[in-house]
C-alpha cells in the first residue's frame, strides 16, 4: 500500500467519518480503496502528532514526522498510485515477510534493524513516520489497537519501506521466481468445475495454462497447487511489444514500483513480460463453486492488472 505525506493542501475529498489511522490503512489495503486523510479524520490524537498534523504540547512523542507540517495523508493501493509515494506499507504473515526481508537483504546487503515497541499507533509511527523520517525500512509487530480496532489479524505483521528502497527490491526478482510463477499445474489435475468456470469466461485450456482474451488483451493464466492439490495461486501473464529494446527496458523500470511484491517484470529484446500473482488462501476451486462470485472475483483481478499495464504503457508509449 502507498502512503504519501502532503505538506500542501490538495484538492481531494476526505471521508466523512473519523477513525484510527490503522483502520483506514487496513481498509485501503484490503478493499483497494484510496483515502485522503486529514487531521479531523483521525480519532486518535496521538496519531495526529505522529503523522505531523500537530506538534506535541506536553511531552515529546517518538517516532513522529517532524516538523509538523502535514496537511493530508493519502493511502492507496500501490497499483492505483499515480505518483511516487513516500512510504510503501507491506502487510502480510511472518512467512511472507520473511521472504520480503530475504529479498531486501540481497538487494541492500544490509540487515533490517527494527525499532518496535508495539505500545500504540504502530502503523502510524513504526510503519509510516519512522521510515519516512529515517529513510530506512522498519518492521512492526503492530499494537493492540491495530488488531482490536484496525482489523489486523493475529498472524499479520507490517513493514514500512521508503519508496526508493522498495523499488530496489525489484532488482532481486530472480529467474527462479519467474519460472516458478509460470510453471502451472497440469490442467488435467484441476477439478472439472474450475476448468468449466474458466471456459465460460472464454479461456481455453492448454497443457499447463489457460489462454484467452479479456477486454481485448491476450492473457495467459497459470495455476499453482499446494501439496494438498488446492489451487492457491494464479499468475496472469501479459507480453507487451515495444518498438525497440531500449523502450522495453524503460518500461520495465516504470513497472518495478507497480508490480513488486505482486509479480514480475522482465524484458526479452523489445518485449516486456508482465506477471501478476494472486493468492487464494481457501483455494480457487472453492470460489469456482459459485459461478457469479468466481466471475466477479477473476474480472476484478484482471482489471487491477490491466490498470497497471495501461499505466506502464501510457508512460512509455
Amino acid at each position: 500500500m502507498a502512503i504519501t505525506i502532503h505538506r500542501e493542501e490538495i484538492n481531494e475529498k476526505s471521508p466523512e467519518e473519523s477513525t484510527r489511522f490503522c483502520r483506514f490503512s487496513r481498509e485501503a489495503a484490503t478493499l483497494r480503496k484510496t483515502y485522503v486523510i486529514r487531521e479531523e479524520n483521525l480519532s486518535n490524537f496521538t496519531a495526529r502528532i505522529i503523522l505531523g498534523f500537530t506538534e506535541p504540547k506536553y511531552a515529546e512523542v517518538e517516532p513522529r514526522i517532524d516538523p509538523a507540517e502535514t496537511k493530508a495523508v493519502t493511502l492507496s493501493p500501490l497499483e492505483l498510485e499515480d505518483g511516487k509515494p513516500d512510504v510503501v506499507l507491506v502487510i502480510s504473515n511472518p512467512a511472507t515477510l520473511m521472504k520480503v526481508l530475504q529479498v531486501h537483504n540481497r538487494a541492500s546487503g544490509e540487515r533490517l534493524e527494527s525499532s518496535c515497541s508495539s505500545s500504540g499507533s504502530a502503523i502510524a509511527g513504526e510503519a509510516t513516520a519512522l521510515p519516512y523520517m529515517e529513510g530506512k525500512p522498519n518492521i512492526t509487530l503492530l499494537c493492540g489497537g491495530a488488531r482490536s480496532i484496525g482489523g489486523f489479524e493475529e498472524d499479520e505483521l507490517a513493514i514500512g519501506f521508503p519508496y526508493k528502497t522498495f523499488t530496489e527490491l525489484a532488482d532481486q526478482l530472480s529467474e527462479p521466481d519467474i519460472t516458478d510463477a509460470l510453471c502451472g499445474c497440469v490442467m488435467d489435475d484441476l477439478p472439472g468445475h474450475l476448468v468449466e468456470a474458466f471456459e465460460e469466461m472464454n479461456f481455453d485450456k492448454s497443457t499447463d495454462h489457460f489462454h484467452g482474451y479479456y477486454k481485448g488483451r491476450a492473457l495467459r493464466l497459470y495455476l499453482n497447487q499446494d501439496d494438498d492439490g488446492s489451487v492457491t495461486e494464479m499468475t496472469i501473464y501479459l507480453p507487451i511489444k515495444y518498438d525497440d529494446k531500449k523502450t522495453a527496458e524503460r518500461a520495465k523500470e516504470s513497472a518495478r514500483p507497480l508490480i513488486t511484491g505482486k509479480g514480475f517484470a522482465r524484458t526479452r529484446e523489445n518485449w516486456l513480460d508482465l506477471g501478476f500473482k494472486e493468492e487464494f488462501d481457501n483455494g480457487l476451486e472453492k470460489v469456482a463453486r459459485d459461478k457469479k462470485q468466481f466471475d466477479n472475483s477473476i474480472k476484478k483481478i484482471f482489471d487491477v492488472f490491466l490498470h497497471i499495464a495501461a499505466k506502464i504503457e501510457s508512460q512509455n508509449g
